[in-house]
């Protein structure tokens, strides 16, 4: 059986301010991410435990920090400092290439406050940025359209 993998390669990873119009192809990405939802555990082991276990509840969930890579742009740059100035979070959309049994790809969503960080380059190598994105709220994944 053929494998259904697929690479980075043609994904698609935007921004926006409101999440739902205005959407802009984030210049010269090198790669996608996506958040991992960590999940804490609060304990609540007490005198009676049963068999003097531990006792754990589920507690808060937090998406963490990203980071795309880019090569560096003067626009792309400008645009990222005036969103790390913005009051609210900017809104993040990667798309997936569709796989082999898609007709379009996966479309993971969040939220985030952007940092920019420029990569100190030697002599004859490509400037590059980390945007790194501080995640806030839940994100969503939405499958894509089987072919």
């Amino acid at each position: 059986m053929a494998s259904k993998q697929i690479i980075a390669y043609g994904a698609l990873v935007e921004r926006s301010t409101d999440g739902t119009t205005g959407w802009t192809v984030i210049p010269e990405a090198k790669g996608i991410a996506v958040p991992v939802v960590e999940q804490d555990y609060q304990d609540v082991t007490s005198l009676d435990s049963e068999g003097g276990y531990r006792d754990y509840i589920k507690g808060l969930k937090d998406i963490g920090q990203i980071t795309i890579p880019m090569g560096y742009t003067s626009a792309g740059y400008a645009a990222m400092i005036a969103d790390q100035e913005a009051p609210n979070p900017i809104h993040y959309r990667v798309t997936m290439k569709a796989a082999p049994d898609q007709s379009t790809g996966d479309v993971f969503e969040f939220r985030g406050f952007p940092v920019p960080q420029i990569e100190a380059g030697d002599l004859g190598t490509p400037v590059g940025i980390n945007l790194n994105i501080r995640g806030t709220g839940a994100p969503t994944w939405t499958a894509g359209t089987a072919a």
